[in-house]
């Protein structure tokens, strides 16, 4: 449908904790809508494999996904449990440009229960890289940004890297 610009840092639109989602079918357009701006943000940057509803300004419990593992909406997604281990991730966003990236502690497992167009409910079981995704796209619908999850080393510094930096690196997801 459309392509949208992404809502930056400082829109407080990012902030606020979004609307359930009752009647699925009336969100086909902004589903469309979050793929297409997905789909043009990866195009333009090489990289993005999440988008939520607040960054294109819609606040709707809504975000969609394209990984090897799954790719589509997830409509009110919920984490209902979590396995017992945190991991360390570099994480960046696209509400700032994906221009640095910040260590962040996440469950390493989790399950989350979501409901698609049709409004099927359904569960996913999400290890690794997905269930980090998940849980930043997740966050977003509760108006937290990757940066509240910053973690501080051993320093009591907060670890940080340039998305140039990060590219050098090979693009490393874990700590």
């Amino acid at each position: 449908m459309s392509v949208h610009s992404i809502r930056l840092a400082g829109d407080p639109v990012l902030r606020k904790k979004c609307k359930k989602i009752r009647d699925f079918a009336s969100v086909k357009g902004l589903v469309e809508d979050l793929r297409d701006t997905l789909m043009a943000f990866r195009k333009k940057e090489g990289i993005g494999r999440g988008i939520a509803a607040p960054q294109i300004g819609i606040s709707q419990r809504a975000i969609y996904i394209i990984t090897s593992e799954f790719e589509g909406e997830m409509l009110n997604p919920l984490i209902v449990s979590h396995g017992p281990k945190e991991v360390l991730y570099w994480d960046a966003c696209f509400s700032f440009k994906a221009a640095f990236f910040v260590k962040v502690l996440r469950w390493e497992e989790i399950n989350v229960e979501f409901f698609d167009l049709a409004g099927n409910r359904k569960m996913l079981k999400a290890t690794g890289g997905l269930s980090e995704l998940l849980q930043h796209e997740i966050d977003h619908l509760d108006g937290i940004l990757f940066v509240d999850r910053a973690i501080l080393d051993s320093h009591g510094k907060y670890p940080l890297i340039m998305r140039e930096e990060w590219e050098k690196l090979g693009r490393p997801s874990m700590a």
